[in-house]
């Protein structure tokens, strides 16, 4: 399992594994919905200017 083990195959420490699984976890749930055909998934938010609100408070 790639998420246990670097590049190198040393053992990563445990923050690093679980964000590892989570980016993992991320990618695949992204990959189904775009199969899917799932609107409002990562790769259509992506594609969406962002929209600035009228009442936005002056910087």
């Amino acid at each position: 399992m790639k998420a246990n083990q670097d590049r190198h195959g040393q053992h990563l420490p445990e923050h690093q594994r679980i964000a590892d699984l989570v980016d993992d976890m991320e990618e695949r749930l992204t990959a189904e919905r775009e199969a899917k055909g799932v609107e409002g998934n990562a790769s259509d938010r992506e594609k969406v200017e962002p929209v600035e609100p009228e009442d936005q408070a002056p910087e």
